[in-house]
């Protein structure tokens, strides 16, 4: 993942209409990251077992086509 600089996002934070502190911002950021990183790895596991479910599947399916007594 790339990292993200702080003081690209934060250099307009004290205008006179943004109620919100620095801290609040940075704060913001930081759980914002870590959310992002945490629905990249979720999606990484559902990708992941789709794929295992499906090879598993895919398998079963031409064992019991290839040992079928239905012709």
């Amino acid at each position: 993942m790339s990292e993200h600089t702080t003081s690209d996002h934060t250099a307009n934070v004290h205008s006179a209409d943004n109620p919100y502190k620095l801290e609040e911002v940075k704060q913001f950021m930081a759980d914002d990251t870590e959310a992002g990183m945490a629905i990249g790895k979720m999606l990484s596991l559902f990708f992941f077992y789709t794929v295992i479910v499906m090879a598993i599947s895919s398998f079963a399916t031409f064992y019991w086509v290839n040992n079928s007594s239905v012709q």
